[in-house]
């Protein structure tokens, strides 16, 4: 029973995923990050970081693209399926930055698209032999604000407007 018991408490840890990302983006890399919400001291703490290089970056960006789609066409079909639509190499962050890119350091990473019955979806973002989920998508807002932070817009159209180049 205790085999039971320790498997009920970890779970939840297992299913976590992301309170809030960010993204960077500079000529040659891309930097997503996640971060775990802190309620008794309404603070944020980094999660998970991860560094894309140029065609990792364009392979996510269609792959958004693609879950767009995908999920518009659910929303109208209302079909439940699963179906990976891209893999893709990620560096951490803290390793890149002190070794460079090195492939033996990198991880396989894959997008996933769930469609459901009832119209709605998710884009699970994760390691590809892992059970942790990176990034978890499930509106249409969340996953065009996260196509606009992955090419160098911000979430928010005014912020861009007024702080435009």
């Amino acid at each position: 029973m205790k085999k039971l018991q320790i498997f009920i408490i970890l779970f939840p840890l297992l299913c976590f995923s992301q309170d809030k990302i960010t993204v960077s983006k500079g000529t040659k890399d891309t930097y997503i990050e996640t971060y775990q919400h802190y309620s008794y001291n309404d603070s944020y703490s980094i999660k998970e970081a991860y560094r894309l290089g140029p065609s990792s970056a364009k392979l996510l960006k269609d792959a958004i693209s693609t879950s767009i789609k995908w999920s518009k066409l659910n929303e109208e079909h209302e079909k439940e399926f699963e179906k990976e639509i891209v893999r893709f190499k990620v560096m951490d962050k803290e390793s890149y930055k002190f070794h460079g890119y090195v492939d033996k350091f990198t991880q396989e990473f894959t997008l996933i698209f769930r469609g459901y019955e009832d119209g709605i979806f998710e884009v699970i973002i994760k390691k590809y032999d892992g059970y942790e989920d990176f990034i978890k998508i499930d509106t249409m807002s969340q996953l065009v604000n996260f196509q606009d932070l992955l090419n160098g817009k911000s979430a928010n159209n005014e912020i861009d407007e007024i702080f435009s180049k």
